[in-house]
C-alpha cells in the first residue's frame, strides 16, 4: 500500500513549497516518507476514549467523521487502509472535502474487490449490526484483529466520492515497474472554485 501511494502522490508534491499534508495515521513507512518529503505534515489517530482534538502520548485524536481542523486547512489529505473501518464513509469523505483547500486532493488506498461495494456492518447506537460474518483488521495502535471492517469496496467508491462533493475521482494504478506492487490508489479532487458550506447565497 505504501509503495503504491508514494508512487502516485509524488507528482502531486513536485513543484510545491511546503504543501500542507494531512495523514490519517501517525506512524509507519508512509508517514516516514512524508516526514522526509519537505511537507508541512499533520498526523492523527482515532482513540475511542479521547475527545476529538485532544492529545495522547503526543498524538492528536481525530475522528474522520467530525474533524476539528479548519475549512481549507490542507493541500493534500492521505490515508492507507482507513475508510473501510469508518462507520459512515460518506460523512468521512465530506469532512476530507471540507478541510481541503479548493483544488486540493485526497489520495488513499483501501482493500478493493472487482464487484460493487459490499456493506458488512452498519453502525448503531448500541454498536454495529453485522450483515455478514464480522471481519477485523489490525493496525499499529490496536494490534492484529481489533478493527472492524464495515465494508469491502469496489470501483463504485468513486461514485461515493462524487456524491460527497468531489469534482473528480479516479482509480490510479501505480507504474508497473514500481517494485511490482500495484495496489490501486484512489484520487479525488476538490473543485478549484468550491465554496464552503453555507457560503453560497
Amino acid at each position: 500500500m505504501t509503495l503504491s501511494l508514494v508512487s502516485v502522490i509524488r507528482p502531486l508534491l513536485e513543484g510545491s513549497r511546503g504543501p500542507r499534508v494531512y495523514e490519517l495515521s501517525s506512524r509507519g513507512a508512509f508517514v516516514r516518507f512524508l516526514r522526509g518529503a519537505g511537507v508541512d505534515l499533520t498526523v492523527s489517530e482515532f482513540f475511542e476514549d479521547v475527545p476529538r482534538g485532544e492529545w495522547r502520548n503526543g498524538i492528536q485524536c481525530q475522528d474522520v467523521m467530525a474533524l476539528t481542523h479548519a475549512d481549507g486547512a490542507f493541500d493534500l489529505c492521505t490515508s492507507t487502509e482507513v475508510f473501510e473501518h469508518v462507520p459512515d464513509d460518506l460523512r468521512g469523505f465530506r469532512e476530507m472535502l471540507r478541510v481541503l483547500r479548493p483544488g486540493g486532493y485526497l489520495a488513499f488506498t483501501v482493500p478493493m474487490a472487482e464487484g460493487p461495494t459490499v456493506v458488512r456492518a452498519v453502525a448503531g447506537p448500541e454498536g454495529p449490526t453485522h450483515l455478514l460474518r464480522p471481519e477485523y483488521h489490525g493496525d499499529r495502535i490496536r494490534g492484529a484483529g481489533r478493527v472492524l471492517c464495515y465494508r469491502t469496496y469496489g470501483p463504485d467508491i468513486l461514485d461515493t466520492l462524487r456524491a460527497a462533493g468531489f469534482e473528480s475521482a479516479k482509480l490510479v494504478q501505480p507504474p508497473s515497474g514500481w517494485l511490482g506492487y500495484r495496489r490501486p490508489v484512489v484520487i479525488a479532487r476538490k473543485a478549484a472554485g468550491h465554496a464552503p458550506a453555507g457560503a453560497r447565497g
